[in-house]
């Protein structure tokens, strides 16, 4: 793949679909053989400082897929190891139904996981918003879209939006607790709840329809409506919940500590009034 270190390149796209098919036409090796050995050097090629080698390494694979006919399998990670074979009309990794295919599996699953983490962080990525808080992405629409794109070639769709729905559920909370935790305005209680929800309001806002714009061009519309519930709506349902029991729990402590000043007070007050009836009482009858 090239070495930065000692003046090697890494090869074209173009470079590497040349290899494949000359491999494919002149060794005796199997295919499987050869993509063991490809996933390694990608291996390799990841662990190096090349700058760019993440985006590199996407663009090569969805390039050696598309004109080679290279499949590349996307088992969920609870089941990398033990790999369904799929029909295909082009040319799988797998169809060798031996050993080799644990062996590819087991080196194609840190390639995609590293890509995987590579994406998610891109996808992360942080622009302005509510002071103190997380902000949103700098990525333009189309580009969060690709993102996604590539993030399924690589896993499948509903470990990729679970993933991403844990991610958005984490900063919609953390936004949330964030402003309604605050009070710059000097509030307190309830008023400081109401303070702090309609000053986060317009940001998650504009985030749910940054969302919709992506998802509803990767994914079908019960699968945006179903991330939209959890990500959102129930992680605002979860902290409103969460800060509204503090305070009710808050109040109540208060109140009671105020009746309990009361009552205390009320004695004092009831004893006062009786000594002085008494006194009065005394002298009277002197």
């Amino acid at each position: 793949m090239g070495d930065s270190r000692t003046g090697d390149r890494p090869p074209s796209p173009t470079e590497v679909l040349q290899w494949f098919n000359t491999r494919a036409q002149n060794s005796l090796k199997p295919l499987s053989t050869d993509i063991l050995d490809f996933f390694r050097a990608l291996q390799q090629y990841l662990k190096s400082e090349e700058e760019g080698k993440e985006e590199v390494t996407l663009q090569l694979l969805l390039d050696v897929s598309a004109q080679c006919g290279v499949y590349f399998p996307c088992p969920s990670s609870s089941s990398s190891l033990h790999p369904h074979l799929p029909g295909s009309s082009v040319d799988s990794v797998h169809t060798v139904k031996d050993d080799s295919a644990v062996e590819i599996q087991e080196a194609w699953d840190p390639v995609r996981l590293q890509l995987r983490r590579f994406l998610m962080d891109r996808l992360s990525c942080c622009t302005s918003g509510p002071p103190g808080s997380p902000q949103l992405s700098t990525m333009t629409i189309l580009e969060r879209v690709n993102c996604f794109k590539q993030l399924f070639f690589l896993y499948p769709e509903c470990e990729v939006v679970t993933g991403y729905q844990g991610l958005k559920q984490k900063y919609v909370l953390s936004i949330l607790h964030s402003s309604m935790s605050s009070s710059p305005g000097g509030e307190s209680g309830f008023d400081r709840l109401t303070t702090g929800f309609c000053n986060v309001v317009q940001h998650v806002t504009q985030a749910l329809t940054e969302e919709l714009q992506v998802l509803s061009r990767v994914v079908e519309p019960e699968v945006v409506l179903g991330f939209l519930n959890v990500a959102y709506f129930g992680a605002i349902t979860q902290e409103m919940t969460s800060q509204m029991e503090r305070e009710f729990e808050t109040a109540q402590r208060d109140n009671t500590a105020l009746s309990g000043k009361t009552k205390k007070y009320s004695v004092m007050s009831r004893a006062t009034v009786d000594v002085g009836f008494r006194s009065g009482r005394s002298r009277s009858s002197s």
